[in-house]
């Protein structure tokens, strides 16, 4: 008994000092703001994570999901709809959900692991870069706005690399930005590259970071270049991906088949065949809204100003050099999707993120300090008021988007569960825009579709062919059904409607074979 009261008083004194130290730390207003906003970060998200933690996959989910599954069983090695995929995919978001599967993990429990809690780290990365880069009050600021953008909340919901990559990018700039920050750390910038690496190897073209990174050595601190430690740190830094290049090549003969490759980018064609996206730079007051926008602007043109006026002081002020750093991250992917892919969707952008945010919370700050000038307790009032307005542009944006597509795809979903438990397990299933959903969800065989009608009667030698809404079909589709009545029979329909009117999925089953 003595011995366990003795414990109990132990951990009574650990836990008071723990709240003791935690009282503390709230105690300083800049630590308390950044706990609301994290608060309000997670709990925004876990709202919305429940409202659509049994959403149906998208296209690319259901991919990365193939890809998952096939880690596990191998059964469709060597088929189109894995092989194609494995040599123009990032594999490491694939592996882990794969990892997480052999675990018991449900989806949604992937869901939240491999998205919601990066989502939640990145807003704090947000703060710890800006406070490097500018000052606590920036941080906290930009911290808030990246917490609240509407497509950080919408893509949180979905299982695909943007997230996770971000959270590893982000983190990345961090330790890279410390290990500069006075003298020289090594091991800081050993971390930053491994983590950017990480980041790569889940979406490729977080990758451009590693030039920007060398640009800001080369300017700042150029005497490191002398030192070999840097060069022995670096290739440990980038490692993952040197064993990645070199995996490639012994099984594709090309080091980086994706890029490289050429199939995936442009489908065969030449880049410069298609006209400059200059149309990507829309997708910043898109990103954005117009609150947040016009403050965008305005910080850009004081952070150009304060990188032209003090030019001469890169590699004495670590500030200005920060600045610097997120103007190039900002210029640098921007350029390679204008100028290079010359494509590119919303999600994409996500990298420049960061700057978005910084760059706006930099301006909500100037302004602040302006109006502070003249009454302190109306400029507290006003900014936070304006950033309110802003968050909430972009959370009805957000809501409004989240709940219009959580719906979308339920009917692929369902008909491939329903199979998964209604079919047998050897059963070959065919059909237009199938492929990883039938593996994903029903775990089937797949026959490739003819893409032509001579070679139409192949299709026989499914077991089940799949019609469906969401994707365009063959041509050919309904005259071989026509000529083949005899042949194939409905199995089941899934609807959009609940008047079962409007058919979104059909089954089809051979009784033929």
């Amino acid at each position: 008994m003595e011995v366990l009261e003795k414990s109990e008083r132990v951990i009574e004194k650990r836990m008071d000092k723990l709240k003791e130290k935690a009282l503390n730390y709230l105690k300083n207003p800049y630590n308390f703001i950044l706990v609301c906003i994290l608060l309000f970060a997670f709990f925004i998200r876990l709202y919305y994570f429940i409202l659509t933690y049994n959403q149906s996959l998208w296209w690319d989910e259901a991919v990365y999901g193939s890809l998952a599954r096939n880690f596990i069983s191998h059964k469709w090695d060597g088929t189109q709809a894995i092989n194609g995929e494995l040599l123009i995919r990032p594999l490491l978001i694939p592996f882990l959900w794969s990892f997480l599967i052999r675990f018991g993990f449900p989806e949604s429990g992937v869901r939240f692991i491999l998205e919601f809690i990066p989502s939640f780290f990145s807003v704090l990365f947000v703060y710890l870069i800006g406070r490097e880069v500018f000052d606590k009050k920036t941080a906290l600021i930009s911290a808030f706005i990246f917490s609240a953008l509407w497509i950080h909340l919408f893509y949180t919901l979905r299982l695909l690399t943007d997230i996770p990559s971000l959270m590893f990018l982000f983190s990345s700039i961090f330790f890279f930005i410390k290990s500069y920050k006075s003298d020289f750390n090594y091991k800081l910038f050993l971390f930053s590259l491994i983590l950017l690496s990480f980041s790569t190897l889940m979406r490729y073209p977080q990758g451009i970071a590693f030039g920007v990174y060398f640009f800001i050595l080369v300017l700042g601190n150029i005497k490191e270049f002398r030192n070999p430690r840097i060069y022995f740190y670096a290739v440990l830094g980038v490692l993952p991906l040197l064993l990645f290049f070199l995996m490639n090549y012994l099984t594709y003969g090309n080091v980086f088949p994706a890029l490289l490759g050429g199939s995936y980018i442009n489908e065969g064609k030449p880049i410069t065949s298609n006209p400059l996206a200059f149309n990507l730079l829309s997708f910043i007051p898109y990103y954005l809204k117009t609150i947040f926008f016009i403050f965008f602007l305005a910080g850009l043109l004081l952070v150009l100003l304060n990188i032209f006026l003090g030019y001469d002081l890169l590699r004495k002020n670590k500030k200005i050099l920060n600045q610097l750093l997120m103007v190039l991250l900002f210029i640098a992917f921007y350029s390679f999707f204008i100028f290079y892919l010359r494509a590119g969707e919303d999600r994409y952008l996500f990298p420049v993120s960061i700057s978005l945010s910084l760059f706006t919370g930099f301006a909500f700050s100037n302004f602040h300090e302006i109006i502070k000038k003249r009454t302190q307790i109306f400029a507290g009032i006003l900014l936070i008021l304006i950033l309110f307005l802003g968050a909430y542009s972009q959370i009805t944006f957000a809501d409004d988007m989240i709940n219009s597509r959580k719906t979308t795809f339920l009917q692929i979903r369902e008909g491939f569960e329903w199979m998964k438990g209604n079919t047998p397990p050897e059963g070959v299933v065919t059909g237009s825009g199938i492929e990883p959903y039938a593996i994903y969800y029903a775990e089937k065989k797949i026959l490739a579709l003819p893409l032509n009608e001579n070679e139409s009667q192949k299709i026989s030698e499914a077991d089940y062919l799949i019609i469906h809404a969401f994707s365009p079909q063959q041509n050919y589709l309904d005259k071989y059904m026509q000529e083949n009545q005899d042949k194939w029979g409905i199995l089941n329909v899934f609807f959009f409607d609940k008047e079962q009117k409007q058919p979104a999925f059909v089954i089809y089953r051979n009784f033929a074979k």
